[in-house]
């Protein structure tokens, strides 16, 4: 019920079932959580005024943290974003715009290197495939 609620984006329906402890980090059949759904609402709403995009990837806080910690920055891919989806739905709004990498990670700047390496390479093949 919280996917189709955050997909139709009804905000009140999200809260509701949120306070009546609705999981947002539930996967559905597809491995996408109501997050992914309500992001790709958002952005079809939306969609039509981007003109860049910031790629990154987290992980969700622990469930009893959520909404308290943030979780954790990953290596794009990786965590919980669900890039290729979200690359599917730019592609059908007709996104041609940049694709910017994020890596915070400063404090390792070999790592960080290596980890927009991969990023650039899972947005090259994730594109070719997208189409």
């Amino acid at each position: 019920m919280l996917h189709l609620a955050a997909y139709g984006a009804h905000a009140e329906a999200v809260q509701l079932l949120l306070n009546l402890g609705a999981d947002p980090g539930a996967k559905d059949r597809f491995g996408l959580t109501a997050v992914h759904y309500a992001i790709v609402a958002a952005l079809k709403k939306v969609g039509k005024y981007v003109r860049s995009i910031h790629c990154k990837d987290g992980t969700w806080a622990a469930k009893d943290r959520r909404g308290i910690d943030w979780g954790a920055e990953v290596p794009l891919g990786e965590g919980d974003v669900g890039i290729e989806n979200y690359l599917r739905t730019l592609d059908e709004l007709g996104y041609t715009g940049p694709l910017t990498i994020e890596r915070e990670i400063a404090h390792d700047p070999e790592r960080q290197k290596a980890d927009i390496g991969q990023a650039v390479t899972l947005l090259e093949e994730l594109r070719a495939k997208i189409g």
